[in-house]
Protein backbone atom coordinates (compact mmCIF):
# COMPACT_ATOMS: atom_id res chain seq x y z
CA UNK A 1 0.00 0.00 0.00
CA UNK A 2 1.36 3.30 -0.89
CA UNK A 3 1.29 6.65 0.93
CA UNK A 4 -1.48 8.26 -0.93
CA UNK A 5 -3.51 5.34 -0.62
CA UNK A 6 -2.60 4.74 3.60
CA UNK A 7 -3.63 8.54 3.20
CA UNK A 8 -6.94 7.99 1.80
CA UNK A 9 -8.03 5.18 3.96
CA UNK A 10 -7.40 6.96 7.53
CA UNK A 11 -9.23 9.82 5.73
CA UNK A 12 -12.16 7.52 4.91
CA UNK A 13 -12.06 6.15 8.47
CA UNK A 14 -11.79 9.59 10.41
CA UNK A 15 -14.82 10.39 7.89
CA UNK A 16 -17.03 7.67 8.73
CA UNK A 17 -16.59 8.17 12.58
CA UNK A 18 -17.24 11.71 12.51
CA UNK A 19 -20.41 11.39 10.32
CA UNK A 20 -21.42 8.62 13.41
CA UNK A 21 -20.53 11.28 16.44
CA UNK A 22 -22.24 14.13 14.33
CA UNK A 23 -25.88 11.74 13.94
CA UNK A 24 -25.27 10.67 17.53
CA UNK A 25 -25.15 14.41 18.65
CA UNK A 26 -28.24 15.39 16.61
CA UNK A 27 -30.38 12.12 17.09
CA UNK A 28 -30.38 12.86 21.26
CA UNK A 29 -31.13 17.01 20.28
CA UNK A 30 -33.55 15.81 18.25
CA UNK A 31 -35.38 14.67 21.04
CA UNK A 32 -35.62 17.56 22.91
CA UNK A 33 -39.24 19.38 22.07
CA UNK A 34 -38.48 22.65 24.15
CA UNK A 35 -35.77 23.74 21.33
CA UNK A 36 -36.32 27.01 19.42
CA UNK A 37 -37.58 26.27 15.90
CA UNK A 38 -35.23 28.71 14.94
CA UNK A 39 -32.23 26.76 16.34
CA UNK A 40 -33.13 24.88 12.83
CA UNK A 41 -30.63 27.03 10.78
CA UNK A 42 -27.57 25.96 12.90
CA UNK A 43 -28.02 22.75 13.03
CA UNK A 44 -28.03 22.38 9.39
CA UNK A 45 -24.28 24.05 9.53
CA UNK A 46 -23.22 21.13 11.73
CA UNK A 47 -25.30 18.55 10.43
CA UNK A 48 -23.14 18.91 7.16
CA UNK A 49 -19.90 17.79 9.42
CA UNK A 50 -21.27 14.14 8.67
CA UNK A 51 -21.15 14.63 4.79
CA UNK A 52 -17.67 15.99 4.90
CA UNK A 53 -18.44 20.06 5.56
CA UNK A 54 -19.73 20.20 2.23
CA UNK A 55 -22.08 23.34 2.37
CA UNK A 56 -21.03 24.63 6.06
CA UNK A 57 -18.83 27.44 4.43
CA UNK A 58 -20.94 29.05 1.68
CA UNK A 59 -19.05 29.37 -1.87
CA UNK A 60 -19.41 31.73 -4.61
CA UNK A 61 -17.41 31.45 -7.44
CA UNK A 62 -14.19 33.58 -7.34
CA UNK A 63 -14.50 33.85 -3.43
CA UNK A 64 -11.23 33.27 -1.80
CA UNK A 65 -11.44 31.64 1.98
CA UNK A 66 -9.54 32.54 4.42
CA UNK A 67 -9.41 29.95 7.26
CA UNK A 68 -8.34 31.11 10.72
CA UNK A 69 -7.35 30.11 14.20
CA UNK A 70 -7.86 31.66 17.61
CA UNK A 71 -10.16 34.95 17.62
CA UNK A 72 -6.83 37.46 16.87
CA UNK A 73 -7.18 37.89 13.32
CA UNK A 74 -9.46 40.62 11.88
CA UNK A 75 -12.38 39.35 10.08
CA UNK A 76 -13.23 42.90 8.90
CA UNK A 77 -9.96 42.84 6.46
CA UNK A 78 -11.06 39.51 5.13
CA UNK A 79 -14.39 40.42 4.36
CA UNK A 80 -12.92 44.02 3.10
CA UNK A 81 -11.43 41.98 0.26
CA UNK A 82 -14.31 40.22 -0.67
CA UNK A 83 -13.66 36.72 0.77
CA UNK A 84 -14.76 34.39 3.60
CA UNK A 85 -12.91 33.75 6.81
CA UNK A 86 -13.37 30.31 8.33
CA UNK A 87 -12.15 29.80 12.01
CA UNK A 88 -10.54 26.09 11.96
CA UNK A 89 -10.67 25.60 15.32
CA UNK A 90 -11.44 21.68 15.84
CA UNK A 91 -12.96 19.97 18.54
CA UNK A 92 -13.33 16.61 16.72
CA UNK A 93 -11.94 13.18 18.95
CA UNK A 94 -11.68 11.72 15.64
CA UNK A 95 -9.19 13.62 13.71
CA UNK A 96 -6.38 13.92 17.14
CA UNK A 97 -5.80 10.44 16.29
CA UNK A 98 -4.15 12.04 12.70
CA UNK A 99 -2.70 14.87 15.02
CA UNK A 100 -0.61 12.71 17.18
CA UNK A 101 1.22 11.85 13.76
CA UNK A 102 2.80 14.92 14.34
CA UNK A 103 2.60 16.44 17.83
CA UNK A 104 3.51 14.46 20.64
CA UNK A 105 1.20 13.01 23.48
CA UNK A 106 0.83 15.60 25.66
CA UNK A 107 0.06 18.41 23.04
CA UNK A 108 -3.68 20.60 23.49
CA UNK A 109 -5.90 18.20 21.65
CA UNK A 110 -7.60 21.00 19.98
CA UNK A 111 -3.85 21.62 17.98
CA UNK A 112 -4.14 17.91 17.35
CA UNK A 113 -7.09 18.04 16.07
CA UNK A 114 -7.28 20.40 13.96
CA UNK A 115 -3.51 19.62 12.49
CA UNK A 116 -5.63 16.28 11.78
CA UNK A 117 -8.29 17.91 9.68
CA UNK A 118 -5.56 20.13 7.84
CA UNK A 119 -3.71 17.33 6.74
CA UNK A 120 -6.52 14.79 5.61
CA UNK A 121 -9.52 15.69 3.04
CA UNK A 122 -12.03 15.14 5.55
CA UNK A 123 -14.00 18.35 6.35
CA UNK A 124 -13.55 19.70 2.70
CA UNK A 125 -13.24 23.71 3.83
CA UNK A 126 -9.78 22.68 5.92
CA UNK A 127 -8.03 21.74 2.43
CA UNK A 128 -10.70 25.19 0.34
CA UNK A 129 -8.84 28.02 2.61
CA UNK A 130 -6.40 29.39 0.31
CA UNK A 131 -4.75 30.66 3.33
CA UNK A 132 -4.84 30.21 6.98
CA UNK A 133 -3.85 32.50 8.91
CA UNK A 134 -2.32 31.29 12.57
CA UNK A 135 -1.45 33.62 15.61
CA UNK A 136 1.10 32.61 17.88
CA UNK A 137 -1.24 32.50 20.41
CA UNK A 138 0.68 29.25 22.51
CA UNK A 139 3.37 27.46 22.02
CA UNK A 140 1.47 24.56 20.32
CA UNK A 141 -0.33 27.28 17.56
CA UNK A 142 3.34 28.96 17.34
CA UNK A 143 4.99 25.69 16.01
CA UNK A 144 1.40 24.61 13.83
CA UNK A 145 2.18 26.18 10.99
CA UNK A 146 5.16 23.61 10.55
CA UNK A 147 3.34 21.16 10.42
CA UNK A 148 0.35 22.03 8.33
CA UNK A 149 1.94 24.02 5.61
CA UNK A 150 3.07 21.35 3.12
CA UNK A 151 -0.89 20.92 2.97
CA UNK A 152 -1.93 24.77 2.67
CA UNK A 153 -0.36 28.47 2.78
CA UNK A 154 0.12 29.83 5.89
CA UNK A 155 0.53 33.11 7.44
CA UNK A 156 1.96 33.54 11.45
CA UNK A 157 0.58 36.40 12.85
CA UNK A 158 3.19 37.16 16.03
CA UNK A 159 1.67 37.78 19.31
CA UNK A 160 2.87 40.71 21.72
CA UNK A 161 2.32 39.31 25.44
CA UNK A 162 2.26 42.80 27.24
CA UNK A 163 -0.46 44.39 25.72
CA UNK A 164 -0.29 47.55 27.62
CA UNK A 165 2.76 48.48 26.74
CA UNK A 166 3.22 51.14 23.05
CA UNK A 167 5.74 49.24 22.06
CA UNK A 168 3.17 46.00 21.76
CA UNK A 169 0.98 48.37 20.51
CA UNK A 170 3.09 49.28 17.76
CA UNK A 171 3.73 45.97 17.02
CA UNK A 172 0.50 44.52 17.10
CA UNK A 173 -0.44 47.73 14.57
CA UNK A 174 2.33 46.41 11.98
CA UNK A 175 0.88 43.08 12.00
CA UNK A 176 -2.09 44.17 11.07
CA UNK A 177 -0.71 45.99 8.18
CA UNK A 178 1.40 43.11 6.74
CA UNK A 179 -1.73 40.90 7.04
CA UNK A 180 -4.04 43.31 4.88
CA UNK A 181 -1.40 43.37 2.71
CA UNK A 182 -0.99 39.20 2.59
CA UNK A 183 -4.51 39.30 1.87
CA UNK A 184 -4.96 42.23 -1.25
CA UNK A 185 -2.68 39.85 -2.76
CA UNK A 186 -4.62 36.09 -1.86
CA UNK A 187 -7.58 37.85 -2.98
CA UNK A 188 -5.97 40.05 -5.75
CA UNK A 189 -8.52 43.10 -4.35
CA UNK A 190 -7.27 46.10 -3.16
CA UNK A 191 -8.85 47.22 0.24
CA UNK A 192 -10.43 50.45 -0.06
CA UNK A 193 -11.43 52.86 2.61
CA UNK A 194 -15.23 52.58 1.66
CA UNK A 195 -15.03 48.57 1.18
CA UNK A 196 -13.11 48.68 4.93
CA UNK A 197 -16.19 50.62 6.33
CA UNK A 198 -18.84 48.62 5.10
CA UNK A 199 -17.26 45.81 5.88
CA UNK A 200 -16.75 47.02 9.69
CA UNK A 201 -20.09 48.51 9.93
CA UNK A 202 -21.20 44.28 8.61
CA UNK A 203 -19.90 42.76 11.42
CA UNK A 204 -20.69 45.62 13.83
CA UNK A 205 -24.64 44.78 13.14
CA UNK A 206 -23.65 40.86 14.13
CA UNK A 207 -22.54 42.56 16.87
CA UNK A 208 -26.02 43.92 17.74
CA UNK A 209 -27.28 40.30 17.62
CA UNK A 210 -25.14 39.05 19.97
CA UNK A 211 -25.28 41.52 22.31
CA UNK A 212 -28.87 41.31 22.52
CA UNK A 213 -28.88 37.72 22.65
CA UNK A 214 -26.51 37.66 25.88
CA UNK A 215 -29.27 40.31 27.51
CA UNK A 216 -32.11 38.02 26.75
CA UNK A 217 -30.00 35.17 28.44
CA UNK A 218 -29.75 37.18 31.85
CA UNK A 219 -33.36 36.73 31.98
CA UNK A 220 -34.76 35.23 34.88
CA UNK A 221 -36.24 32.31 32.46
CA UNK A 222 -34.13 30.27 30.99
CA UNK A 223 -35.21 30.17 26.94
CA UNK A 224 -32.25 28.28 25.42
CA UNK A 225 -30.00 25.71 26.67
CA UNK A 226 -26.36 26.39 27.10
CA UNK A 227 -25.33 24.01 24.39
CA UNK A 228 -27.56 26.01 22.35
CA UNK A 229 -25.87 28.62 22.79
CA UNK A 230 -22.54 27.17 22.15
CA UNK A 231 -23.57 25.75 19.04
CA UNK A 232 -25.60 29.56 17.75
CA UNK A 233 -21.95 30.99 17.97
CA UNK A 234 -19.78 28.56 16.87
CA UNK A 235 -22.12 28.30 13.78
CA UNK A 236 -20.32 32.18 13.11
CA UNK A 237 -17.35 30.09 13.16
CA UNK A 238 -18.25 29.08 9.52
CA UNK A 239 -21.65 31.23 8.19
CA UNK A 240 -21.04 34.53 6.41
CA UNK A 241 -21.64 37.14 8.46
CA UNK A 242 -25.01 38.51 6.85
CA UNK A 243 -26.71 35.40 6.78
CA UNK A 244 -25.53 34.54 10.48
CA UNK A 245 -26.88 38.05 11.65
CA UNK A 246 -30.49 37.68 10.44
CA UNK A 247 -30.78 34.04 11.89
CA UNK A 248 -29.51 34.93 14.81
CA UNK A 249 -32.24 38.02 14.75
CA UNK A 250 -34.82 35.45 14.06
CA UNK A 251 -33.62 33.22 17.01
CA UNK A 252 -33.76 36.33 19.31
CA UNK A 253 -37.14 37.30 18.31
CA UNK A 254 -37.97 34.28 18.99
CA UNK A 255 -36.53 33.57 22.32
CA UNK A 256 -38.30 37.38 23.47
CA UNK A 257 -41.07 35.73 22.95
CA UNK A 258 -40.69 33.00 25.32
CA UNK A 259 -39.73 35.28 27.50
CA UNK A 260 -43.00 37.04 27.86
CA UNK A 261 -44.55 34.06 27.56
CA UNK A 262 -42.69 32.92 30.72
CA UNK A 263 -41.35 29.01 28.70
CA UNK A 264 -38.72 28.07 30.64
CA UNK A 265 -36.15 24.99 29.21
CA UNK A 266 -35.13 23.97 32.75
CA UNK A 267 -36.46 24.21 36.24
CA UNK A 268 -36.60 27.02 37.34
CA UNK A 269 -35.06 26.00 40.85
CA UNK A 270 -31.71 24.45 38.76
CA UNK A 271 -28.29 25.09 39.42
CA UNK A 272 -27.33 28.56 37.74
CA UNK A 273 -23.34 27.07 36.33
CA UNK A 274 -21.18 29.19 34.07
CA UNK A 275 -18.61 27.72 31.85
CA UNK A 276 -14.75 29.11 31.57
CA UNK A 277 -11.49 28.07 30.87
CA UNK A 278 -10.18 26.05 27.63
CA UNK A 279 -12.74 26.84 24.49
CA UNK A 280 -15.21 24.39 23.52
CA UNK A 281 -15.39 23.60 20.25
CA UNK A 282 -18.24 21.03 18.28
CA UNK A 283 -18.86 18.11 18.32
CA UNK A 284 -16.95 18.35 21.93
CA UNK A 285 -20.12 19.14 23.71
CA UNK A 286 -19.59 16.22 26.56
CA UNK A 287 -19.57 18.42 29.34
CA UNK A 288 -23.03 21.08 28.24
CA UNK A 289 -24.68 17.50 27.46
CA UNK A 290 -23.24 16.18 30.72
CA UNK A 291 -24.79 19.60 33.13
CA UNK A 292 -28.19 19.97 31.01
CA UNK A 293 -28.82 15.97 31.66
CA UNK A 294 -28.36 16.21 35.45
CA UNK A 295 -30.61 19.05 35.51
CA UNK A 296 -28.55 22.04 36.03
CA UNK A 297 -28.84 25.56 34.22
CA UNK A 298 -25.70 26.25 31.97
CA UNK A 299 -26.04 30.13 32.15
CA UNK A 300 -23.33 31.54 30.78
CA UNK A 301 -19.68 30.55 29.37
CA UNK A 302 -16.61 32.72 28.98
CA UNK A 303 -14.97 31.03 25.94
CA UNK A 304 -13.28 32.83 23.07
CA UNK A 305 -14.91 30.50 21.00
CA UNK A 306 -18.57 32.23 22.33
CA UNK A 307 -18.88 34.70 24.94
CA UNK A 308 -15.93 36.59 24.01
CA UNK A 309 -16.06 36.21 20.14
CA UNK A 310 -17.43 38.99 19.44
CA UNK A 311 -18.45 40.68 22.50
CA UNK A 312 -16.23 43.86 21.97
CA UNK A 313 -16.55 46.31 18.43
CA UNK A 314 -14.30 48.24 16.33
CA UNK A 315 -14.70 52.08 17.56
CA UNK A 316 -13.86 54.50 14.55
CA UNK A 317 -13.29 57.87 14.99
CA UNK A 318 -12.37 58.86 11.70
CA UNK A 319 -12.76 57.10 8.11
CA UNK A 320 -9.22 57.62 6.99
CA UNK A 321 -7.63 53.94 6.44
CA UNK A 322 -4.91 54.73 8.99
CA UNK A 323 -7.29 55.33 11.51
CA UNK A 324 -9.57 52.36 10.59
CA UNK A 325 -6.85 50.12 10.98
CA UNK A 326 -5.71 51.45 14.51
CA UNK A 327 -8.95 50.52 15.64
CA UNK A 328 -9.01 46.98 14.22
CA UNK A 329 -5.49 46.45 15.96
CA UNK A 330 -6.79 47.68 19.74
CA UNK A 331 -10.38 46.17 18.97
CA UNK A 332 -8.33 42.66 19.04
CA UNK A 333 -5.83 43.07 20.98
CA UNK A 334 -6.43 45.70 24.19
CA UNK A 335 -10.05 44.54 25.49
CA UNK A 336 -9.17 40.45 24.82
CA UNK A 337 -9.16 38.62 28.26
CA UNK A 338 -7.13 35.45 27.18
CA UNK A 339 -4.93 34.19 29.59
CA UNK A 340 -1.80 34.51 27.12
CA UNK A 341 -1.28 37.75 27.83
CA UNK A 342 0.60 38.90 31.35
CA UNK A 343 -1.74 40.89 32.96
CA UNK A 344 -4.89 39.37 33.18
CA UNK A 345 -6.75 41.77 35.58
CA UNK A 346 -9.48 42.32 32.89
CA UNK A 347 -9.72 38.90 32.86
CA UNK A 348 -10.78 38.70 36.51
CA UNK A 349 -12.76 41.63 36.08
CA UNK A 350 -14.64 39.97 33.29
CA UNK A 351 -15.73 36.53 35.06
CA UNK A 352 -17.12 38.23 38.14
CA UNK A 353 -19.11 40.33 36.02
CA UNK A 354 -20.54 37.69 34.48
CA UNK A 355 -21.25 36.16 37.52
CA UNK A 356 -23.18 38.91 38.56
CA UNK A 357 -24.73 39.54 35.19
CA UNK A 358 -26.31 35.90 34.88
CA UNK A 359 -26.75 34.88 38.79
CA UNK A 360 -24.12 32.23 38.87
CA UNK A 361 -24.03 29.99 41.50
CA UNK A 362 -21.19 28.10 40.49
CA UNK A 363 -18.06 27.52 37.83
CA UNK A 364 -16.53 24.90 35.88
CA UNK A 365 -13.20 25.49 34.92
CA UNK A 366 -12.60 23.54 31.92
CA UNK A 367 -9.20 22.80 30.95
CA UNK A 368 -8.14 20.59 28.20
CA UNK A 369 -4.86 18.38 28.45
CA UNK A 370 -2.01 20.27 27.63
CA UNK A 371 -3.61 23.85 27.03
CA UNK A 372 -1.21 25.69 29.11
CA UNK A 373 -2.15 28.84 29.45
CA UNK A 374 -5.44 28.30 30.96
CA UNK A 375 -4.36 25.46 33.31
CA UNK A 376 -1.77 28.40 34.76
CA UNK A 377 -4.42 30.42 35.65
CA UNK A 378 -6.64 27.99 37.79
CA UNK A 379 -5.13 28.53 40.61
CA UNK A 380 -5.85 32.26 40.55
CA UNK A 381 -9.12 32.15 39.21
CA UNK A 382 -9.94 29.93 41.93
CA UNK A 383 -8.66 31.94 44.75
CA UNK A 384 -10.90 34.95 43.01
CA UNK A 385 -14.11 33.03 43.04
CA UNK A 386 -13.66 31.38 46.63
CA UNK A 387 -13.40 35.18 47.52
CA UNK A 388 -16.04 36.08 46.11
CA UNK A 389 -17.87 33.25 47.45
CA UNK A 390 -18.52 30.81 44.59
CA UNK A 391 -17.32 27.41 44.34
CA UNK A 392 -15.24 26.01 41.51
CA UNK A 393 -14.67 22.93 40.02
CA UNK A 394 -11.80 22.19 38.09
CA UNK A 395 -12.11 19.40 35.15
CA UNK A 396 -8.93 18.23 32.81
CA UNK A 397 -10.42 16.51 30.09
CA UNK A 398 -9.39 15.78 26.62
CA UNK A 399 -11.60 14.80 23.29
CA UNK A 400 -12.07 10.88 24.57
CA UNK A 401 -15.50 10.12 25.34
CA UNK A 402 -14.23 7.62 27.79
CA UNK A 403 -14.22 9.94 30.64
CA UNK A 404 -17.61 11.07 30.22
CA UNK A 405 -19.16 8.69 33.24
CA UNK A 406 -16.14 10.37 35.45
CA UNK A 407 -17.33 13.84 34.43
CA UNK A 408 -20.80 12.86 35.34
CA UNK A 409 -19.81 11.95 38.65
CA UNK A 410 -17.90 14.88 39.55
CA UNK A 411 -20.32 17.26 38.10
CA UNK A 412 -23.17 16.12 39.95
CA UNK A 413 -21.38 15.71 43.45
CA UNK A 414 -20.79 19.59 42.85
CA UNK A 415 -23.95 20.01 41.82
CA UNK A 416 -25.25 18.91 45.01
CA UNK A 417 -22.69 20.80 47.04
CA UNK A 418 -24.51 24.07 45.33
CA UNK A 419 -27.58 22.77 46.43
CA UNK A 420 -26.27 22.22 50.33
CA UNK A 421 -24.63 25.68 49.99
CA UNK A 422 -28.47 27.21 49.31
CA UNK A 423 -29.64 25.74 53.08
CA UNK A 424 -26.72 27.23 54.33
Amino acid sequence: MDAEEKRQRLANKVKVNLAMTVREIFDQIEEDRSRPKAMAYFDRIFKTFAEGGVGAVPKEKGRKIIGTYCLFVPEEIIYAAGAQPVRLCAGSYDSVEVGEDYLPDVACPMVKSEVGFSTLPVLSFYQDCDLVVIPASCDWKTKMGNFIEAHVPVLMLDMPRVKESEASREMWLNQIKDFKTRVEKVTGTRITRRRMREAIRMIQKAQVQFDRFHEIRKADTTVIHGRDALEVLNAYFYDHVESWTAAMARLNDELEERVRDKVNVANPLAARLMLTGSPMVFPNWKIPTVIEELGGVLAADEFCTSNRYLHDKVAVDEGLMSDMLHAIADRYLLPCSCPIFSNTVDRCDRLLQLVEDYRIEGVIYHTLKGCHPYDLETKLVETLLQDNGIPMLKIETDYSPQDVEQLRTRIEAFMETLKGKRHT
